[in-house]
């Protein structure tokens, strides 16, 4: 597996992206739609998010959405609130692959659904790009 260079990991976090800003503004009514779309699911709030759409092949790609996925992560920069108290207020948080993004502001996972506070952005990386912050 080939090194991801410092200035792609830097260029990914530090680009704009195209913005977006059609999330919930309201965290309440945000984790009230999450526990009634997707009950029983942990549920995560974050702000100053990234929807990263996965620079996969189109194999790859197929793939992906054989099993039920979107190839779309989320990146966001700070945690508000996590009910499994996986995450600190704080915190950063990459998700696994999407499975649905409901109400434009709830992305959900195969086993969490995110919410998406205020505003956020969209760009395309690499895997690996991605992956190799930590």
């Amino acid at each position: 597996m080939a090194q991801i260079s410092i200035e792609k990991i830097s260029d990914f976090l530090t680009s704009e992206g195209n913005a977006i800003h059609s999330a919930c503004d309201d965290e309440a009514a945000g984790i009230a739609l999450a526990q009634e779309l997707c009950p029983g699911k942990p549920y995560c709030s974050v702000r100053q998010w990234i929807l990263v759409d996965l620079d996969i092949s189109d194999d790859k790609k197929a793939l992906v959405t054989e099993q039920g996925f979107q190839p779309i992560l989320l990146y966001a920069h700070t945690v508000v609130t996590d009910s499994a108290r996986r995450f600190l207020p704080g915190d950063w948080v990459r998700s696994t692959l999407l499975v649905d993004l409901k109400s434009n502001y709830l992305f959900e996972t195969q086993n969490s659904v995110y919410i998406l506070l205020g505003a956020g952005s969209r760009k395309a990386a690499e895997p690996a790009v991605v992956t190799s912050i930590f």
